[in-house]
């Protein structure tokens, strides 16, 4: 591990210009001072947390609530492992603390909070944090086209002198002294590499060509041109200052950072949903560089915890909220975890009556919880005008909130096209009314701040406005984009087609909230994902369809859902709510049909469920199952019902939880009509397998019906009858050796192998099997 131990209280003397540059380095006292202002910045702003998270008024300190994350790094190929917070400054790659960490996380599963986390240890000294000089921490949403020098610049006191381009320097002269943590990738608007490139420099370390020197020219003469003094104004870098002279760097663009083209030895955090990750993931420069770090939410032992802290004087109601958690495993898998939505329950179940309350123990949906919270919102503001919640002026004037709210869904549905989260009054179309009802209700929230970090051509402070969170504006746009389908039909499906769709990860829980408004709506997305001129499969993908298909709670949308379905993979790492959806879209809508325990281990129920899946589904056709501890129940279903199945390609690599279920687990595979290609992974299984396939060689020589006619590959290799199949089988397990479990733990225990093994070296046996299976 490397430890940046330098103290700024030990330098000594005058500030003095580096060489060849006419910026005057920062003097020991000011890079302490701004040090102070940083610190200042996240004790009073950033390392706040809301107990209400729709109410900006509800701040508590840090302490007081935060609860700690569950994190896994990435190791090998797609292999995670359980990271304690307190180790991740022990993480090491090829011998040092790697110089970017890329942490993924689904919505709400609490990325800026633990960027918070970071940046309150460094304040308070904590031991978990090396002693970086300083530590930058910035809101993607925020940056806009800000460069680093000027983001962090607009975090000092206004009357700290320090220049943009004086904080550029030190950090590119102390690249190690500095921890950078960027949140919110997901919500940047640019691209992190342009299409056709393979990286791209800053623009110190390449010529521009004309255009692109003019166009910046013309981008920091707008920003940074004179403007007068105000006393409500910081002091700002010059354009002199910015641009520095020909014989001195310009500032840092965020992507340069992101892309390493600058600042490659400063140690870099980075946060995103796993749709923006890709962009990094599939770029073989940038993935190298990279260490994937995964924040999963709660744990069950941390949502108790929370559910005590938000409820400190009330252990009665505290733990009546803990054992709904546990009483719906919906919410306990799927909610819970995520502290948006618990934070959500719990503001709820601190508001609602009894009878309300056992209305949340049904939520099954990510929709249906927001549908719930929107409508707590708007019945808990329509009370305090009108008290008779059974009278028609309380009805009428709820109608009227729904109404008010229509232009703040659209805003929410143009600005998340364009990765807008913060909108100005001009944003609502002088629908005044609306922005004033939104903010009442709790949807939006409002605070004043200068029109521009730099502009002091208009020096005046100007409303901004903004969703509590991503998700609300997520759940407001599908609001808007639902209504489109009664009301400018066209319009709808141009939008499904031309714009959410070809970007469905992107606007993944926007698809959720759109197709649960309405069955008619759920229905049409369905087809549009499953038929017409969609040529890239992406849009086939089997867990986006149950996902989607899910959320709706329709039956006739699973239905045409189950129709698409091609291929099934069960794996440890798949979600619960996939697995719901998986459930669901196959059999109906069961309550308490999920049966899940913890390390991906899969319980009587939802074993049994997926048995039935794979032996009913018609259209189902390759099935993998991928390291899935499955119940016995579920091999049990494929022994009794395997001969209806229509699976022609199996891929296996799992334990068999008894001997009965591998027994079981032959005798469905002896009686598949349609295997075709039977694929087995993983030493131990095999083995477990051959021995049970030896021992009942006897009575299985009609069984495989598809060797006798002469369609049957093991592993890639064609089969030409029983015998020769368990003779591959033979030489199949002669050729693991006897040491290769030892080398496999030597490897997954060696760091070196974990940071670029995974991504250099060959493809691990499961891509073998399917490039061989591909060539044939």
């Amino acid at each position: 591990m490397l430890i940046f131990r330098r103290n700024y209280h030990t330098f000594k003397g005058a500030p003095v210009t580096r060489p060849g540059s006419q910026t005057q380095s920062l003097s020991p006292d000011l890079i302490k001072r701004c040090a102070d202002d940083f610190k200042f910045k996240y004790r009073t702003a950033f390392c706040k947390i809301r107990d209400d998270p729709l109410d900006p008024d509800s701040i508590v300190p840090f302490t007081d609530m935060y609860t700690n994350l569950v994190l896994e790094e990435e190791y090998r190929k797609k292999r995670k492992r359980p990271l304690e917070y307190s180790d991740l400054f022990k993480l090491e790659v090829n011998g040092e603390f790697p110089k970017r960490i890329m942490v993924q996380g689904e919505a709400g599963a609490g990325k800026t909070t633990f960027c918070a986390k970071i940046a309150w240890d460094w304040i308070n000294d904590s031991p978990a944090v090396p002693k970086f000089v300083w530590v930058l921490v910035v809101p993607f949403c925020e940056a806009k086209q800000y460069t680093i020098g000027e983001i962090a610049k607009s975090y000092l006191s206004k009357d700290n002198p320090a220049t943009a381009c004086q904080i550029t320097e030190y950090i590119r002269s102390n690249p190690t002294h500095v921890f950078i943590a960027l949140d919110g990738l997901d919500e940047f608007k640019g691209k992190v590499v342009q299409e056709g490139e393979a990286g791209s420099k800053s623009e110190c370390h390449q010529p521009k060509s004309a255009d692109q020197t003019k166009a910046r020219s013309e981008s920091k003469q707008k920003v940074m041109q004179p403007k007068s003094s105000s006393a409500t104004s910081q002091p700002r870098v010059n354009s002199a200052e910015a641009s520095g002279s020909s014989a001195e760097r310009g500032d840092i663009a965020l992507t340069d950072i992101l892309r390493s083209d600058e600042l490659a030895t400063c140690p870099v955090l980075v946060t995103s949903r796993p749709w923006k990750v890709t962009e990094i993931r599939d770029n073989d420069s940038l993935r190298k560089l990279y260490t994937f770090i995964h924040v999963e939410g709660f744990s069950k032992n941390s949502v108790e915890v929370y559910i005590h802290k938000y409820f400190p004087e009330d252990v009665a109601k505290a733990d009546q909220l803990i054992q709904l958690t546990k009483d719906n495993v919906i919410i306990s898998e799927n909610m819970a975890p995520y502290p948006i939505y618990i934070a959500m329950l719990c503001l709820m179940w601190r508001e609602l009556g009894d009878k309300k309350q056992e209305k949340l123990k049904s939520l099954q949906t990510f929709s249906q919880i927001f549908d719930e919270m929107f409508e707590f919102l708007k019945v808990h503001y329509a009370q305090k005008e009108i008290a008779d919640l059974d009278s028609p002026s309380f009805q009428a004037f709820r109608s009227q909130i729904e109404k008010l709210m229509e232009p703040v869904a659209k805003v929410a549905f143009t600005g998340l096209q364009e990765n807008t989260l913060s909108f100005q009054e001009g944003d609502f179309e002088q629908c005044s009314d609306s922005i004033e009802t939104a903010c009442r209700v709790g949807v939006l929230s409002k605070e004043k701040k200068l029109s521009s970090i730099h502009d002091k051509s208009s020096l005046f402070l100007q409303s901004t406005f903004f969703f509590p969170h991503k998700l609300f504006q997520e759940y407001m746009a599908g609001v808007h984009l639902a209504s489109l389908y009664e009301f400018d039909h066209n319009e709808f499906n141009r939008l499904i087609e031309q714009v959410v769709l070809p970007r469905k990860e992107e606007f993944r829980y926007l698809l959720y909230f759109t197709v649960s408004r309405k069955k008619a709506i759920a229905g049409h997305v369905m087809k549009c994902m499953l038929q017409g001129d969609i040529e890239d499969d992406m849009y086939l993908d089997e867990q986006f369809l149950v996902d989607v298909t899910f959320e709706s709670q329709d039956l006739d949308t699973a239905a045409l859902a189950r129709g698409g379905m091609s291929f099934l993979t069960i794996s440890e790492s798949m979600k619960a709510h996939t697995i719901a959806g998986y459930v669901f879209t196959g059999l109906g809508v069961y309550k308490d049909v999920i049966d899940l325990g913890v390390n991906g281990e899969f319980g009587p129920i939802i074993s049994h469920d997926m048995g039935e899946i794979i032996c009913s589904v018609p259209s189902l056709k390759d099935v993998t199952l991928l390291q899935a501890a499955l119940h016995s129940d579920f091999y049990a279903v494929l022994a009794k019902e395997g001969n209806k199945s229509k699976v022609h390609t199996v891929m296996l690599d799992v334990r068999c939880p008894t001997s009965a279920s591998t027994h079981y687990l032959v005798d469905a595979l002896c009686s598949m009509p349609n295997l075709t290609h039977l694929i087995l992974l993983g030493k131990e299984f095999k083995e477990e397998l051959y021995s049970t396939l030896n021992a009942k060689a006897s009575t299985l020589q009609d069984s495989f019906p598809q060797i006798s006619d002469g369609n049957f590959m093991f592993n890639g290799v064609p089969q030409a009858d029983f015998d020769s199949f368990l003779q591959s089988l033979t030489d199949f397990r002669r050729e693991d050796t006897s040491d290769l479990s030892e080398e496999e733990d030597s490897i997954s225990d060696s760091d070196e192998e974990d940071s670029s093994s995974d991504e250099d070296s060959s493809s691990d046996e499961v891509d073998n099997v399917s490039d061989e299976e591909d060539d044939l």
